[in-house]
């Protein structure tokens, strides 16, 4: 993994606004395609095609009636070559009964910025000071070179993998010993340390791995943790923390 402070990379900022490509959120996750999954099979092939490629996604999540019923749409603001903001929309357009549109322009002062693509990498936002990049390649995101996408299968197969996998990946840190193998007084010390300690979720992080370390670490019931947006609805367990944090920062 390679880091990089704001500072180090040029994000493309406009005052104006921005087109977008609209998502039908609930449609998306119904089919069972990931929002995160599409946007890095696109931009990486793009970097792939491009080294020189310089673009910025920011996204915005809102009410949206453009599908002809009210939803919650994500908007991914596309701030860079006209063809990202198309090889977006086709991306999106081919998932099977995911409602998907060009959309309206809006302002990216309301948006998050939440993916950049430089030096041939796609970057993604950590933390308000950090970015970073997995330097994942097209085939190691799809599984293949150049071809038809993953079937739902692989998907649910590497989607395994993932929860296996993200345990150690969620949290910037270690996994402190557990409560009860303390002390009362160290306990209470303990308990203050992880809360600061796990403060800081990876974005790429899924909601239920979230919610799962939560009830860990503060030996809480499983099941009475949930992760609300704006609205007071909790996330679908296979969202991402940075869906949370981008419906939050939009409001």
């Amino acid at each position: 993994m390679i880091k990089k402070s704001v500072s180090e990379l040029s994000f493309v900022n406009s005052r104006s606004p921005l087109p977008t490509v609209e998502i039908d959120s609930n449609s998306i996750e119904n089919a069972g395609f990931s929002i995160y999954r599409t946007v890095m099979e696109v931009l990486t092939r793009l970097a792939e095609q491009d080294a020189s490629l310089r673009t910025t996604i920011y996204m915005h999540g809102s009410v949206s009636v453009n599908f002809r019923e009210p939803v919650w749409s994500e908007f991914l603001l596309v701030a860079g070559p006209q063809k990202v903001l198309l090889a977006l929309g086709a991306g999106f357009e081919r998932l099977p009964a995911v409602r998907s549109r060009l959309s309206d322009y809006v302002m990216p002062s309301t948006a998050s910025r939440t993916f950049h693509v430089e030096g041939g990498l796609v970057w993604e936002k950590e933390d308000g000071c950090t970015w970073y990049s997995d330097g994942h390649s097209l085939a190691e995101l799809t599984g293949i070179e150049d071809g038809p996408e993953s079937t739902e299968d692989e998907e649910d197969e590497e989607d395994e993998e993932d929860e296996e996998d993200e345990e150690d990946d969620i949290w910037e840190i270690d996994e402190p010993d557990a409560v009860d193998e303390l002390g009362a007084g160290q306990a209470v010390a303990s308990t203050e340390q992880r809360a600061a300690r796990y403060r800081a979720a990876r974005s790429d992080a899924k909601v239920s791995s979230i919610r799962a370390a939560i009830e860990e670490v503060f030996g809480l019931p499983e099941g009475s943790v949930a992760l609300c947006g704006p609205d007071r609805r909790p996330l679908r367990g296979d969202a991402r923390i940075r869906t949370l944090r981008s419906r939050w920062e939009e409001n």
